[in-house]
């Protein structure tokens, strides 16, 4: 398993975190000589986040508790086909949907895996400029905001009211996704957000409270971090050398995240770079304290990825994305824990925590023939048939979230972490994660001197993008 969790974890860096390629090495070619003003290029502003809009249509009754509150009838889709492409194994849940969908409309769903990861997008992207391809697809953060102004997909919310569902959602999902009033994707959250995973033991051996038991208590901050990541170090074998040491990630925007800043802000529409707030340098600064001043990041180990040396008990804290829990809980039962990462000190009261957003996204492609039936299916599938279905359904989980997160207690955290979880916005500019990179291994100046050199390069990468619509 140990290796297993290597090489899935190699795999995840390699691509980047998402479907687009990225290289954080090399910067595009011809940079433009000082800022553009893209405003008159986007005369609508794209302007993301605000209210979303209630759609005109109202053929999908988006108040619906329960399926069958949907008023569907067995012939009412009967000569449509509603496609859906991915790129993995249609799941059994996926199939019970899709034959719950079939039954309950007429309509036939075509379940399309065909893909490698690496060709899903292009080819995705190919088919929809073409006007083929199918009603849905997924996508991750870095389709954000080209797609949209590509019309590479449809807003969801041209067919589903999001002021009325009954479906939890996710804020930071909403603002993200939502375009000018028009949302693309549906924003529920489960509790699929970046973790900050720790050895349960590890704390418990060096008589100290954990990071989950120091998040319940309201004292988990940077501050409490850093002393509870220099308190746990050890040299087990005497030779001068630490053989436990604090903590270790190749993920690094939570840091950004966790003190209320971000890459690209938004400002009359259009998007402007953030690198050069002071939250954000404040977050430079303390990354780079975290090696240098107050010695807790784990020297790198050639043979071992972060998850391997947490599993190793080499670390004591790591911060790795959520769906690596199960092979983690598999090879540590009950000596895992996880904890959100703690806040910074300019986060803002009224935010409880902000850990990296992930997974992909379902919307409707630009391309699709049946948007209406895209969005009924994708209301569908997140409601149960009945209360009692429900009832039923959720005493099932009940075990296996035990299992996998703890307890009902850490499961519900690990959701509400998802609720209030931050979206990478960095991806989305192509260039702009190799000026961040820029300004974080900028070892011959102070973080706030690399920002002041790269902000404006980081700016171009952003207008470089917002300013292409073809």
């Amino acid at each position: 398993m140990r290796e297993k969790l290597i090489s899935i974890a190699l795999v995840f860096t390699m691509l980047c975190g998402g479907l687009a390629a990225c290289n954080v090495n090399t910067l595009p070619p011809e940079l433009p000589d000082g800022n553009v003003d893209f405003a008159n290029i986007n005369p609508e502003g794209n302007v993301q986040g605000g209210e979303v809009e209630s759609p005109a249509f109202s053929g999908i009754n988006s108040a619906a508790r329960y399926r069958y509150e949907l008023g569907l009838n067995p012939d009412q889709f009967a000569d449509r086909t509603l496609t859906i492409w991915t790129f993995w194994d249609l799941s059994d849940e996926e199939a019970d949907h899709i034959a719950a969908f079939e039954a309950a409309t007429g309509a036939t769903v075509e379940y399309i895996n065909r893909f490698t990861w690496e060709m899903y997008e292009p080819d995705l992207i190919k088919a929809i400029a073409s006007g083929d391809g199918p009603d849905i697809c997924y996508f991750m953060s870095e389709v954000i905001p080209s797609w949209v102004m590509k019309g590479f997909l449809v807003p969801v919310s041209d067919y589903i009211d999001f002021s009325t569902v009954t479906l939890s959602l996710g804020k930071g999902t909403m603002e993200f996704y939502t375009f000018n009033g028009k949302l693309y994707t549906v924003p529920d959250f489960h509790e699929g957000s970046s973790k900050l995973y720790f050895r349960r033991d590890i704390f418990a051996n060096a008589g100290l409270r954990n990071p989950y038991e120091l998040y319940l208590d309201g004292e988990w901050t940077w501050d409490a971090f850093v002393r509870l990541a220099q308190d746990v170090k050890e040299d087990l074998t005497g030779d001068g050398e630490y053989d436990i040491w604090g903590y270790y990630s190749w993920q690094w925007e939570q840091l950004l995240y966790s003190n209320g800043a971000n890459h690209v802000q938004w400002i009359d529409g259009n998007p402007v770079q953030g690198l050069d707030d002071p939250r954000a340098i404040r977050a430079f600064e303390w990354e780079r304290a975290l090696g240098e001043q107050y010695d807790i990041i784990a020297p790198w180990d050639p043979d071992l990825d972060p998850p391997g040396m947490l599993v190793a008990g080499k670390i004591a804290m790591m911060y790795w994305g959520a769906w690596l829990i199960e092979g983690l809980r598999e090879e540590l039962g009950d000596k895992l824990g996880f904890a959100p990462f703690p806040r910074g000190p300019d986060l803002p009261a009224d935010v409880p925590m902000a850990d990296i957003a992930s997974g992909h996204r379902e919307g409707i492609a630009g391309a699709s023939r049946e948007p209406e039936l895209a969005a009924l299916y994708m209301l569908f599938k997140r409601l149960y048939e009945n209360e009692a279905a429900e009832a039923v359904a959720l005493a099932e989980q009940e075990p296996e979230r035990i299992q996998l997160y703890g307890s009902l207690e850490e499961y519900e955290l690990a959701v509400e972490m998802d609720k209030n979880s931050t979206w990478n916005a960095i991806y989305g500019f192509t260039g702009l994660d190799a000026i961040v990179t820029r300004i974080r291994n900028a070892d011959d100046m102070s973080a706030a001197q690399a920002v002041e050199a790269y902000k404006s390069m980081g700016q171009q990468m952003i207008d470089r993008t917002w300013g292409t619509n073809e």
